[in-house]
């Protein structure tokens, strides 16, 4: 049997004047309404109606109705959402400020769709899916009210096919869009695709990555397209173990290909695969960079130098286990200053537990480590594509 819900009569001439002045200044209004023990029902808190961004945002699974759609609640969630740890973040910014990275571009809370983080869209409460968006603006408010800041904002997804709905806090609050891109697994059972004669299936490889959705290239693109906002890549890279493509120069070549065609910045997983070098030189290699867990400019240099010039980005992570503050982010920002790259900082929202280890790139075949200069077709690429 339905139940039937109705808004009581006092409400309702407030309700009709709320969501004409919505329609009115372009924005989605939501009503939560709960029944019984039912999961509440919730729409996403004022968004674009652009109906392209709607159809993209809803690509890919999602029911919110579904208890098992969230993994377990990060309890730190309600209160970035509230604006709690507002201060932890305009600390953050002034330390910037201060360090001369003003013009830093802050990657916030990446790949949320996916569940391996304690910022997960899915680790917000299920009655608050919207907790993230909240979360997201509270940052991107109190850090842009920083003197001397000229901050940036990368929202980044990752091409799991998990519906990003309950995470796109408005273009206001974004000054880019990313996805991060490895050229590994996609096959049954965390393998690599394989054509029908045993060989990996690069091309078809290939065609998953522009096609998953969302966080897919051909997805991303479009996304740029209705958004206006411009395309980051913050990581991607080749992968060498058994369960990635290995030796794959196709997959450079289509990365930089699609990067040039939709002026797109890319930052190249670079950590332990280069030799690092004491400085840079060549030319630079426009909306080239580098980044890795524990990257340093000499990395840096060194991927460049790899590349045939300088790079103009830098990837640069902060510890994912940790509220921002000036004892644990110092270390990490002193060695850019003056390294004459622009960064792109990785900024957790919410710290991970222990037990939630840091991303520290793809893995690397057996135990052993390997270096892109023992690959020169894939060298070839890389200095032809940049």
């Amino acid at each position: 049997m339905s139940t039937v819900r109705k808004i009581p009569r006092t409400m309702l001439p407030i309700l009709i004047v709320v969501v004409a002045l919505a329609a009115v200044a372009g924005v989605a209004v939501g009503i939560k309404i709960s029944s019984g023990n039912s999961p509440p029902e919730f729409k996403p808190v004022a968004v674009a109606v652009n109906p392209e961004i709607e159809a993209l945002l809803n690509k890919g699974n999602r029911n919110d109705t579904r208890y098992d759609y969230f993994e377990r609640t990060s309890p730190s969630f309600a209160g970035v959402a509230a604006g709690n740890y507002n201060s932890k973040f305009r600390n953050l910014g002034e330390l910037l400020v201060k360090d001369g990275l003003s013009h830093t571009i802050i990657g916030l809370g990446r790949e949320m769709n996916g569940s391996w983080y304690e910022w997960s869209e899915r680790r917000a409460p299920s009655s608050d899916p919207d907790a993230y968006i909240r979360a997201w603006r509270q940052i991107v408010t109190t850090m842009r009210s920083v003197p001397g800041q000229h901050f940036k904002f990368l929202w980044t997804v990752y091409p799991t096919g998990t519906s990003v709905a309950d995470a796109w806090p408005g273009n206001a609050y974004v000054d880019y869009i990313g996805t991060d891109i490895f050229d590994w697994y996609g096959g049954r059972k965390g393998t690599y695709l394989h054509t029908a004669s045993g060989a990996l299936d690069h091309e078809g490889k290939w065609q998953q990555i522009l096609t998953t959705e969302p966080g897919g290239l051909n997805w991303m693109a479009a996304f740029s397209r209705a958004t206006g906002k411009p395309i980051i890549i913050p990581e991607w890279g080749l992968d060498f173990h058994t369960f990635g493509g290995q030796d794959n120069p196709l997959f450079i070549t289509n990365m930089l290909a699609w990067m040039k065609a939709h002026h797109a910045i890319g930052l190249y997983w670079a950590g332990g695969h280069v030799t690092p070098a004491s400085t840079a030189s060549g030319p630079l290699l426009v909306n080239q960079g580098a980044s890795s867990q524990n990257n340093t400019p000499g990395t840096v240099n060194g991927m460049g130098q790899l590349m045939g010039g300088r790079l103009q980005f830098a990837g640069v992570y902060l510890p994912d286990h940790e509220w921002p503050s000036e004892e644990a982010d110092q270390p990490v920002l002193a060695p850019w200053q003056h390294a004459g790259y622009q960064l792109i900082l990785s900024v957790p929202m919410i710290p991970n537990p222990p037990a939630i280890k840091s991303y520290s790139g793809p893995p690397e075949p057996g135990h052993k480590s390997y270096q892109l200069a023992d690959y020169p077709d894939v060298v070839a690429a890389l200095r032809q594509g940049a």
